[in-house]
């Protein structure tokens, strides 16, 4: 499996990444790196396969940001994550 890695950016920086690992920790461990800006460095995500640990990593990313990502003040005005992208990475 080749390494992919995203990362998720906002105006103010680099939010959060993900990255698949060639590697594995034993027999069908599959796992991602996820990191989220001020909450968690380096997080192994596990799953059966490479797609079910991926798909649970941008869950995490997902749930950790959308305080960030969705406004709850005004739900007319325009919301926040309309600036956030996904970058793919080649470090």
């Amino acid at each position: 499996m080749k390494q992919v890695k995203l990362r998720i950016v906002s105006d103010d920086g680099v939010e959060a990444t993900i990255s698949t690992d060639p590697s594995q920790d034993g027999a069908e461990d599959y796992y991602v790196i996820v990191s989220v800006d001020g909450l968690i460095k380096d997080q192994k995500i596990y799953g059966i396969d490479p797609v079910q640990s991926f798909a649970l990593g941008l869950t995490l990313i997902e749930d950790l940001t959308t305080g960030k990502r969705i406004c709850d003040d005004d739900q007319a005005s325009a919301t926040p994550s309309a600036s956030w992208r996904i970058e793919v990475t080649e470090d």
